[in-house]
């Protein structure tokens, strides 16, 4: 432990005391719970978990401590969870009536939040319920909750590494990640992230959000369900090793070997290094990792993962098989990741050092069927050697060279990254409301030869309200997706075009606009860039904001994308001042508001 560390933690006051059940989900309706996605696990817990949790409370049996820390979020006071998210998520959402217990539901009468909501319409009593006096009683339980007050972002990291280290409630790879703020750490935290569906916008969300974005199986109607995760998907690690963070050492491992030349060792002592550990290897030491990764940077090291996954996926897409079925018929279930992890390495230097693409995606999925049958061996566990590695990545792109041709088309592959960029982004909508907007087209829906003004100024209306958000603020927008069904259905009532559904959005594209219109996409590129340059916007801004617009296909739809940032001063529409208050766009007229809106932007 660092002595800035150290002071960091003895500053810091400690206050521990019981805490009823009602309390505490009064502090969460009201928002003020927060979660640290730079350290914190993701929820995981599977409804048979959540449900014994309760049964300990209904039986007043103790649980463990609830570990908060006082933090500031965007100007509130709120409560970071250091330990205890699984355990509060199943608390809450038990009262909210999410699942039952031994066949009984929370009775929403019992607390005054909870009648509230049933009463506004936002909760629905499910039955049968359990008895008034047992729900009281849960209410009342008493949860021993210790908070951290004036407590510092290391203190913070240094205390949830102590109560974790032994490793009883996380993995291995959970504790190399806690806190950690080395920009491996955080590339592999965002690259699993996105694999799997549930990537924020930003490091912090609220309690409340998190189970949107949660790892969950079918009997919870809510989050990512396990089974449609691309590695239980395509039989590459099973639904427990993802809830153990074993997708994202192998995020690690591949990453390592995309970063570093020549390829190194992989095993648990060469992961350790490459988190800062100095008694690993200096092969992957945390210097070695990071000077290497300065040279290729942090963001083309994630274009490059990002792109080789989506060549894979959109392969196996059409292959119409899943991976481990496709390429092992002798079934080898312990040896699958390391399989993925050579064909995947092999992938990408085809596609990033030498330049080729596949002939077609057909052909490549016909190069993998049965290809683990050669005589390619793979050692099935402990350390995998540098050179074993290299040697077998060398033999695979032998393999697979002949289905590939030379790539020419820059132009295509910047469209191709800026569509598999897509899904992952669209997800954040469900965690960040206020920097995101989805909008079904730019055409009115009952006549697409209509160019909607209305429509098209509140898009611009919105594009400032985000970029006075604060200094450095980058909202995004995307046009040819809804966000209501009702909607979508509108869209192929008039048009004839059916939706794409992803996740709770509509992907509905804006092809049949174009079509109504007359135009091409160059046609309507250039005619929205001098839209966007003659609005009601400030100059200086309009000109940024359309440098942005970004045309792309997302399985055949048409989509374009708008990037607000924001400068070193606020931005005004029409010569009035906007902001975001959630998903809503609402002008800034009063005096001290507009004094805290400059506020934002100390440079200006």
């Amino acid at each position: 432990m660092s002595n800035e560390a150290e002071s960091n933690v003895g500053a810091t006051e400690l206050s521990v005391q019981g805490e009823s059940l009602q309390r505490l989900y009064s502090q969460y309706t009201q928002g003020l719970f927060l979660v640290n996605r730079r350290y914190q696990r993701k929820l995981v817990w599977a409804v048979e978990e959540k449900a014994k949790l309760i049964d300990s409370v209904l039986k007043r049996l103790p649980i463990p401590l609830i570990l908060l820390a006082e933090s500031t979020h965007e100007g509130a006071s709120r409560l970071e969870v250091i330990d205890g998210l699984q355990r509060l998520n199943a608390l809450f959402s038990f009262i909210e009536n999410e699942f039952a217990v031994d066949g009984y539901f929370f009775d929403l009468e019992t607390l005054a939040d909870t009648k509230l909501l049933k009463d506004q319409g936002k909760r629905l009593q499910r039955t049968p319920v359990l008895g008034r006096t047992e729900c009281r009683d849960l209410a009342n339980y008493q949860l021993p909750v210790s908070t951290y007050r004036s407590a510092s972002e290391a203190s913070v990291d240094e205390v949830f590494r102590r109560i974790n280290s032994s490793g009883r409630y996380l993995s291995l790879q959970e504790i190399r990640q806690a806190g950690s703020t080395a920009e491996i750490a955080s590339l592999v935290r965002r690259i699993s992230a996105a694999v799997r569906g549930d990537a924020s916008f930003t490091d912090y969300v609220s309690l409340e959000d998190m189970p949107k974005i949660s790892i969950t199986n079918k009997d919870l109607d809510y989050g990512i369900y396990d089974s449609d995760i691309f590695w239980v998907r395509q039989g590459i690690l099973s639904r427990e090793a993802v809830r153990e963070s074993r997708d994202e050492e192998l995020v690690l491992d591949i990453l390592l070997d995309l970063i570093l030349k020549p390829i190194a060792s992989s095993g648990s002592e060469y992961r350790n290094a490459a988190y800062g550990d100095e008694r690993g290897p200096a092969s992957t030491s945390a210097s070695t990792v990071r000077s290497r990764l300065l040279v290729l940077g942090p963001q083309e090291a994630q274009r490059r993962f990002m792109a080789t996954l989506d060549l894979l996926t959109r392969t196996l897409d059409v292959a119409g098989t899943p991976y481990a079925t496709l390429t092992v018929t002798q079934q080898n279930p312990r040896g699958v990741p390391r399989h993925f992890h050579a064909l995947f390495v092999a992938c990408s230097q085809l596609v990033h050092d030498e330049t080729l693409t596949p002939k077609s995606l057909e052909g490549l999925a016909e190069a993998l069927s049965g290809f683990w049958d050669r005589d390619l061996t793979i050692p099935g566990g402990g350390n995998w050697g540098g050179d074993r590695k290299a040697a077998l990545i060398e033999a695979v792109k032998g393999y697979l060279r002949p289905s590939f041709v030379p790539n020419a088309d820059e132009h295509q592959v910047a469209i191709q990254e800026e569509a598999l960029r897509f899904e992952s982004t669209l997800r954040m909508v469900l965690t960040e409301h206020s920097m995101f907007e989805l909008k079904q087209g730019y055409c009115q829906v009952s006549d697409s030869a209509l160019f909607d003004d209305a429509s098209f100024a509140k898009i611009m209306k919105t594009t400032s309200a985000m970029a006075n958000k604060g200094a450095g603020a980058r909202g995004i927008i995307f046009i040819g997706v809804a966000d209501d069904e009702e909607d979508a259905r509108a869209i192929e009532r008039f048009t004839g075009v059916a939706s794409h559904r992803l996740d709770r959005f509509f992907i509905t594209g804006t092809q049949h606009e174009l079509d109504a219109l007359g135009r091409s996409v160059d046609e309507q590129f250039r005619w929205l860039i001098e839209r966007i340059k003659s609005s009601k916007l400030d100059q200086s801004f309009a000109d940024a904001l359309a440098s942005t617009l970004t045309p792309f296909r997302y399985k055949e739809y048409l989509l374009w994308k708008l990037e607000p940032v924001a400068g070193s001063a606020p931005v005004t529409y029409d010569s009035k001042f906007f902001e975001r208050h959630g998903p809503m766009t609402v002008e800034v007229s009063e005096p001290g508001s507009i004094v805290d809106l400059v506020r934002r932007f100390p440079n200006a």
